[in-house]
């Protein structure tokens, strides 16, 4: 069986010394892995959660995101310059952590637009900062991963070709690709012909719902999805993304409780994965 978990960001997206208890919480709701956003790596209390991992026995990968003031593919070079900083930082943090993975919308600031496609000086400056944030997560044995977001959050990496293009581009033999299904069934045709393609750069998947709701119970096609991971002998986590009421702009509940969502989604997707892998 795959190692199933579930991103913070289903309660918080500015995680602190408050939000420990929620490793307990994933651990005793069945989680084997977890993925902790540090969006605040000036204040990320790294060393309290690493105690907390292991006193649970759970393993962690990291997200992260750029910020408008810390864009890495800004035509200001002292952001870009701020940018680089702040995702070292994060780096930091993801080795004490004795994680290997961080990954998320790295390559740029989500959430803005600018009413065309990205311009040769904005992904030649993302490709280069990028560069040097590579080499330097290297020094730790920790590989960047490349999130495609839909049309609706950036205008920069939306499909897994996009995310590819980028990591070939940096050249960098520590990155990979991360797919998340909710972006997927709005940016791709076929989710098994994309895992496919994607192959060898797959590192990490997010088992997102289309509305973000519990995985298994909306439109996704979870039995391609789990037909590719195994044809392309995917060895990476499966982790659950959702969000917290107020993030992202998100006005209303996407299931009765948090609990309840992973419960479920676990419990629906493991069952997915044992027809599709066809374990006695």
């Amino acid at each position: 069986m795959y190692k199933y978990g579930v991103n913070l960001l289903l309660w918080t997206s500015h995680f602190t010394e408050k939000d420990i208890h929620l490793l307990k919480k994933v651990k005793d709701l069945g989680c084997d892995v977890v993925e902790i956003p540090i969006f605040n790596p000036e204040d990320f209390p790294s060393e309290l959660v690493k105690d907390e991992l292991n006193k649970h026995h759970l393993e962690a990968c990291v997200c992260y995101g750029c910020e408008i003031d810390s864009d890495i593919a800004s035509i200001d070079k002292d952001v870009r310059r701020k940018g680089i900083e702040r995702f070292k930082q994060a780096i930091d943090h993801t080795h004490i952590l004795e994680a290997t993975k961080i990954g998320g919308v790295v390559y740029k600031a989500g959430g803005i637009f600018t009413g065309s496609a990205p311009t040769e000086d904005e992904w030649r400056y993302s490709i280069e900062s990028m560069k040097k944030i590579t080499q330097y997560a290297q020094k730790f044995n920790i590989s960047v991963g490349i999130e495609q977001i839909n049309r609706y959050e950036t205008y920069f990496i939306n499909t897994a070709a996009d995310a590819i293009k980028y990591c070939k581009e940096v050249g960098n033999s520590n990155m990979f690709v991360l797919l998340d299904a909710h972006h997927l069934i709005l940016e791709e045709l076929d989710f098994y012909n994309t895992i496919i393609q994607t192959d060898k750069y797959l590192g990490h998947f997010h088992t997102s719902e289309n509305n973000r709701g519990i995985p298994g119970t909306g439109l996704v096609d979870w039995e391609s999805i789990y037909r590719a991971l195994k044809d392309i002998n995917y060895a990476g986590w499966l982790v659950i993304e959702s969000f917290y009421v107020g993030f992202g702009n998100i006005w209303k509940p996407l299931a009765t409780s948090p609990e309840f969502l992973i419960t479920e989604g676990l419990k629906n997707l493991k069952n997915i994965e044992r027809k599709v892998f066809k374990y006695s």
